[in-house]
Order: C-alpha cells, then sequence, then structure tokens
C-alpha cells in the first residue's frame, strides 16, 4: 500500500510540473512559443499518466508531446494526417476501457489545433480539447491533471480574452494585436 501512495504522490507531483508549463503557454501570443510550452507540458504529462499505471493516456501524451513539438515548426496537412494515424494506432494498441475513447476525442481535436495557422484558432479548438481531457481526468481520479485541464481551459480563456476581446475593445492600443497574425 505505501507503493501505490507514493506513486500518487510522485504522479501528482509530476502533474503539477505539467499544469505550470500548460498554464504559461496560453498566456504568450505567439504560436509557436503556445505550442513550444504545450509540447514541455504533454511530455511531462505522460509521465505521470505513466507512473500511475494508464498507458493509453501516456502515449496518446508522449504523441501529444511529439505533435506540439512538430507544429510549432509546421502546419502542413500532411503531417497533421500522420498524426492522426500515429493517434489512432496508439490508441488501438493500447486501449483497454471506454473512457479512453474521451482521451482520444481530446487527442484528435488538439491535434487539428496545433496544426491551425493562428494562434486564434489553436485557442478555440485546444478549448474543446481541454473541456474532454478535464472530464477524462475527473473519471480516471487524477485530481491535479483534471485541476491542471481546467486551469488550462480559463488560461486559454484569459488568453483569448487579452488578445482578441479586451484589445479589440481598446483600438487605441498597439494595432498588431488586434490584427490576425499572417504566415
Amino acid at each position: 500500500m505505501p507503493d501505490l501512495v507514493n506513486s500518487f504522490l510522485l504522479s501528482q507531483a509530476i502533474a503539477a510540473v505539467a499544469f505550470g508549463c500548460g498554464v504559461v503557454s496560453f498566456q504568450l501570443r505567439d504560436r509557436r512559443t503556445i505550442l513550444l510550452w504545450l509540447s514541455a507540458s504533454s511530455f511531462t504529462n505522460a509521465c505521470h499518466f505513466f507512473v500511475l499505471g494508464k498507458a493509453t493516456p501516456g502515449i496518446l501524451f508522449l504523441i501529444i508531446g511529439s505533435r506540439s513539438f512538430t507544429a510549432a515548426f509546421s502546419v502542413s496537412r500532411k503531417v497533421m494526417c500522420l498524426f492522426f494515424a500515429i493517434i489512432l494506432g496508439g490508441f488501438y494498441f493500447s486501449y483497454s476501457n471506454p473512457i479512453g475513447f474521451l482521451g482520444l476525442f481530446a487527442t484528435l481535436t488538439s491535434t487539428y489545433a496545433s496544426f491551425q495557422k493562428t494562434d486564434r484558432r489553436v485557442r478555440l479548438f485546444m478549448m474543446l480539447a481541454n473541456i474532454s481531457w478535464t472530464i477524462h481526468n475527473l473519471v480516471v481520479w487524477t485530481p491535479v491533471a483534471a485541476a491542471m485541464e481546467a486551469t488550462f481551459l480559463v488560461s486559454n480563456l484569459l488568453g483569448y480574452w487579452r488578445f482578441y476581446v479586451r484589445d479589440r475593445a481598446a483600438p487605441g492600443q498597439d494595432p498588431g494585436l488586434t490584427k490576425e497574425p499572417t504566415g
């Protein structure tokens, strides 16, 4: 029993590190920087799930981390489809129960988000993925990870508000903040 408690506490400490990286990511404006911070968060979150003995979400988060890193440098639809195939393959070989489908949906949604050309579209699709992962993490009972995803959602909403709602309402500010970035 002490080993289970120690593993659980270790997993929650690891999830807390992932938590910090994710919160930072959504307070940044640059699409590439957001995705690089999300990559660090995802690799750390994968470790958290492996310590809990949850292979399916652990594998999905390894793929998410690789995907976020790759998407930081490319918006290629072919690369996105490759990641869809990898995700589906990883899911197929690690499936253990129906709650895994919620993680699969969240992972596919965030993959689509990562390959969007603007940070605005990245944010909007990531919000849907955050909601799905929050529900998943509550069902498998990993409270720090559930709080992390819920906080990512709030952080993302706050970042979206800062960059797209508040700045648009104050047109005398830096015009670069009120336009969609190009490229």
